[in-house]
């Protein structure tokens, strides 16, 4: 299994430990984006900022979906105006292309457009 940590699940993480979030993470399950650490990057990170930063980059990385491929998916699926953003999007595409994906989201727009496409991480394992 390989589970593409979404901000949302980072975001809790760093106020309160998740024990799911840490055993996936010690087993190499758990995947990241190039958008996440952005996005991360833009938050407050637990110090040492950098380290943090760094270290979650160590990941393995989800496929990254290209741009062209975000918006054919958007289009061909009808994923507009669902209150979902582009990172959002570009997630949920990574997670479909990524063999054995799946996208693990506090999001509950996001979660529920991943249950959709079978690939959202399932609530009773963390």
């Amino acid at each position: 299994m390989s589970v593409l940590i979404d901000t949302s699940v980072w975001v809790g993480h760093f106020r309160w430990r998740n024990e799911t979030l840490v055993r996936l993470i010690t087993s190499d399950q758990a995947l990241t984006h190039s958008l996440v650490l952005l996005e991360l990057a833009c938050g407050t990170p637990p110090a040492p900022r950098s380290r943090t930063l760094h270290d979650i980059g160590l990941l393995r990385r989800a496929q990254q979906a290209t741009p062209s491929e975000v918006m054919q998916f958007i289009e061909t699926e009808q994923l507009y105006g669902r209150g979902c953003g582009s990172v959002d999007l570009t997630l949920l595409a990574s997670a479909l292309m990524t063999p054995g994906g799946s996208l693990w989201t506090l999001d509950h727009r996001l979660e529920k457009l991943a249950r959709r496409f079978n690939v959202a991480f399932p609530k009773e394992m963390h």
